[in-house]
C-alpha cells in the first residue's frame, strides 16, 4: 500500500460486515479505503471466508480499487492500519440467542 487508507476490522466474519462494507463503498469519495483487512479468530475462519468473499464481490461490483484481505493474523491486519473497527459478540452464538430472546420476552425486538 502506497499512501492510501488501511482499515482493519476485528471480527470481520460477522454477519454485519456487509453493512460496514456498504458504508465504506458509499463514502469512498470522502474515505478512500485502499485496503480493508477483515480479521477473525481461527474458529471463525469459515464465516470469515464466506462473509469476506461477499465483501470482495461488493467492492468489485462497485468498481472500486479497494483490496479486501481476509486473515486470522491479527498482527498483520493491525500493522500500519490507519483505523481499526471491531465487531465483537462476547459469548459467540449462544450470546446471540440471548440478545434476541431477552428483548422479545419484554415485547421488544432485539
Amino acid at each position: 500500500m502506497a499512501n492510501g487508507i488501511k482499515i482493519a476490522t476485528i471480527g470481520g466474519g460477522s454477519s454485519y460486515t456487509p453493512e460496514l462494507v456498504e458504508g465504506f463503498i458509499k463514502r469512498y469519495d470522502n474515505l478512500p479505503v485502499d485496503e480493508l483487512w477483515l480479521v477473525d479468530i481461527p474458529e471463525g475462519e469459515e464465516k470469515l471466508q464466506t462473509v469476506g468473499a461477499l465483501a470482495q464481490r461488493m467492492v468489485k461490483h462497485a468498481g472500486l480499487p479497494t483490496k479486501v484481505i481476509l486473515t486470522t493474523d491479527r498482527r498483520a491486519a493491525l500493522d500500519g492500519a490507519d483505523f481499526v473497527t471491531s465487531q465483537v459478540r462476547i459469548g459467540r452464538l449462544p450470546a446471540r440467542v440471548l440478545d434476541e430472546r431477552i428483548p422479545l420476552s419484554h415485547g421488544m425486538l432485539g
